[in-house]
């Protein structure tokens, strides 16, 4: 056991075609292969790390979320906006093929709800003030008043 232990010696790999070897290959598979030349660094070469592309966000739909989502402080003010918006992002959505469905179909449901609750609680406040000015006119009070 008292050995010496043999000391590494680095080799720099070949292919079996005599090409460049990659880096990452599997059994010495290089360029010549079958693999894509451009999907594997070489040996040496780091790689730049690219985000992958997406399609671009639709503005508009990001707007009628915001709009949608204001609707709980100003009403129909942002509501009919946000509807709006939203009608016209969906579609452009579908013809670009953009992001931000999701964003502009919780816009228009904001706006749908939420202006449909404020012209409810508008149109309950209108009936009641109305109803209180006819019941005031038309009952007798009974008490007579000496002006």
């Amino acid at each position: 056991m008292d050995a010496p232990t043999p000391t590494p010696t680095l080799a720099a790999p070949t292919a079996p075609d005599g090409g460049i070897p990659f880096a990452g290959s599997l059994h010495g598979a290089s360029a010549t292969s079958g693999v894509a030349p451009d999907a594997i660094a070489p040996i040496g070469v780091v790689p730049v790390w690219t985000p992958p592309a997406s399609a671009p966000q639709n503005v508009l739909a990001w707007v009628t979320l915001g709009l949608g989502l204001g609707s709980m402080m100003f009403g129909l003010l942002t509501a009919i906006p946000a509807i709006v918006c939203g009608h016209i992002a969906r579609r452009q959505i579908r013809q670009r093929g953009e992001q931000g469905a999701q964003a502009a179909l919780i816009g228009i449901i904001f706006g749908y709800v939420l202006g449909g609750l404020y012209l409810v609680g508008i149109t309950l406040y209108v009936a009641f003030i109305v109803l209180m000015l006819v019941f005031a006119t038309t009952a007798e009070s009974g008490v007579t008043s000496s002006l």
